[in-house]
């Protein structure tokens, strides 16, 4: 993400600001996007590779650190807005979007429900818009194939585990 905000500050585009200009909004920008980079991927990632009691307590962590992204959805800076950028798509947006594929993929290879509707409605809702915009969606990974890697990864790690 660093070279995100790296484009974002060096060159002048006719792009939309990737980063807000507001310095307190830019510093809450960061810490989304570092939450996504320290926080859920270990999380989401424990899910595919732990079993039993390990696996459940990556999934209650997983569910946890959505729902915070629930409740930024609802804060006050990104309160109405369709992104967590505002109404286009921003850093924090392009840092969890490009998880999107690989949640799912874990999700269904282990069989977990990591992002409920019932529980996260502004996230669910904000992954459905940000899935539908064709640039999105043309620069996403195939999600068979992001299926199939992680199905290959799961069934090496739990026979590893299995062995031990």
């Amino acid at each position: 993400m660093i070279i995100v905000q790296y484009i974002d500050e060096t060159w002048e585009t006719n792009a939309p600001n990737l980063m807000p200009k507001d310095l307190y909004d830019r510093a809450i920008a960061r810490f989304w996007a570092a939450f996504v980079d320290d926080k859920l991927i270990l999380s989401v990632w424990g899910v595919l590779v732990g079993q039993g009691e390990k696996q459940q307590k990556a999934v209650e962590e997983s569910l946890a650190n959505f729902l915070l992204l629930d409740d930024a959805l609802r804060a006050s800076s990104c309160s109405g807005n369709a992104y967590f950028g505002g109404d286009e798509i921003g850093f924090v947006d392009i840092a969890l979007g490009g998880l999107l594929v690989t949640i799912k993929a874990i999700e269904k290879v282990t069989n977990t429900v990591l992002v409920d509707p019932e529980k996260t409605p502004l996230l669910c809702a904000w992954i459905e818009r940000f899935s539908q915009i064709d640039l999105v969606r043309g620069i996403l990974p195939d999600p068979a194939k992001v299926l199939e890697r992680h199905s290959g990864q799961r069934a090496k790690f739990t026979s590893a585990l299995a062995g031990n």
